[in-house]
């Protein structure tokens, strides 16, 4: 059994924690800033996914691996691509066909209880305080996939609030049985992962609940940075690290130039712990 380890960093661990949940033989798509998603997708099929297909969305390329992370869109990735798909195969997949795509990992400016998420703008639509890069395809995605994840590199209340101010991609909508009610087929946001710890959702009324917290983190610090109640189970679990043999396979067969070291370090937030051995 491979020993757990601490050597790991932020957007490491992010990737590690998303590909433990895929399957092998699902279809994934990802988006244009998806250095974390793609390591995900990548260390799934090197280690227990082999058949998992994913693409970028904003490139039509299938599977393209080196092991080097680029962004996704990146025209350089064709070459190592097992297949393109062309614009009018994309939007025929994204915008049409119910469920075609197992998942998507998507980031957000904010997401909420309920998990709708929003990359389009902080404060009024009108006068924003801060505009994101847009909807593009993450409605459809949120609403059509039969899951999707949301990949968060921060972890405070402007981005954990009690409501997102434009809702671009629909999770559970109000909670309960308000996105199905609303028209919207089955699906919905499984996991949310972040520096802090991994979240789901309760199976009834929909709201975000603590899965397990990462090694040094308190319930009350994640309390703390979350602008709305978070269920929590009566037994709190702790996140498993990444194992040796985790990381070992994602730095030399998936990330081999240390792109998410470098670009996802902790946030200085976590030093404290850090210096105790959790990385």
């Amino acid at each position: 059994m491979p020993i757990a380890t601490s050597d790991a960093a932020m957007g490491e661990m992010l990737a590690v924690l998303l590909a433990r949940d895929m399957a092998d033989g699902e279809r994934a798509i990802v988006g244009t800033n998806s250095d974390i998603q793609v390591a995900a997708c990548n260390l799934a099929r090197q280690r227990h996914a082999p058949h998992l297909w994913w693409v970028s969305g904003p490139g039509g390329m299938t599977n393209a691996s080196e092991g080097i992370i680029r962004p996704a869109a990146d025209a350089e990735n064709i070459a190592v691509a097992e297949a393109v798909m062309d614009l009018p195969q994309m939007i025929d997949f994204i915008d049409w066909q119910v469920h075609f795509f197992d998942f998507a990992i998507l980031g957000a400016l904010q997401t909420d209880r309920f998990g709708n998420i929003n990359t389009v703008c902080i404060g009024d639509h009108a006068r924003p305080k801060l505009r994101g890069p847009g909807t593009v395809g993450i409605s459809a995605l949120c609403g059509l996939s039969h899951r999707f994840y949301i990949m968060m590199t921060r972890h405070d209340r402007s981005a954990f609030v009690p409501k997102v101010d434009f809702v671009c991609g629909a999770g559970f909508l109000d909670g309960g049985t308000s996105r199905t009610d609303r028209g919207l087929p089955e699906g919905g946001p499984k996991l949310v992962v972040t520096p802090l710890g991994v979240f789901d959702f309760e199976p009834a009324n929909k709201a975000m609940r603590v899965k397990s917290l990462h090694d040094g983190v308190t319930l009350d610090e994640v309390r703390d940075n979350t602008g709305f109640d978070l269920l929590v189970p009566e037994t709190l679990q702790h996140t498993v690290p990444p194992t040796a043999e985790e990381l070992f396979t994602l730095r030399r067969l998936v990330d081999s130039t240390g792109v998410l070291a470098r670009k996802f370090p902790w946030p200085t937030s976590r030093h404290a712990a850090n210096s105790k051995g959790v990385r």
